[in-house]
């Protein structure tokens, strides 16, 4: 975790979540891994500021969750924890 956390950190400035969100179902999907049975992702038109972003099924059952924790602004500003506020999206 701490090496995502730092590469987007890093590397990710003035992207939007749901950009992101776009970024990683696409490499995801891309990599045509046999385990994969399916990839979920959780916000809704409803629900778009949900914090768990995408859920990814594996055949063996088990699943991995990829959640955001926190958004920093462009001008420093950190959101409450698991909150996105609007304009992040």
């Amino acid at each position: 975790m701490f090496r995502i956390r730092t590469f987007l950190r890093s590397n990710m400035a003035g992207v939007k979540v749901t950009e992101l969100d776009d970024l990683i179902v696409q490499a995801l999907a891309g990599s045509d891994h046999p385990e994969i049975a399916r990839i979920e992702v959780v916000p809704t038109r409803d629900r778009p500021d949900d914090h768990t972003r995408i859920v990814v099924r594996f055949a063996s059952g088990a699943a991995a969750y990829v959640m955001v924790k926190q958004v920093v602004s462009p001008n420093g500003r950190v959101s409450p924890d698991y909150e996105i506020p609007r304009e992040a999206l």
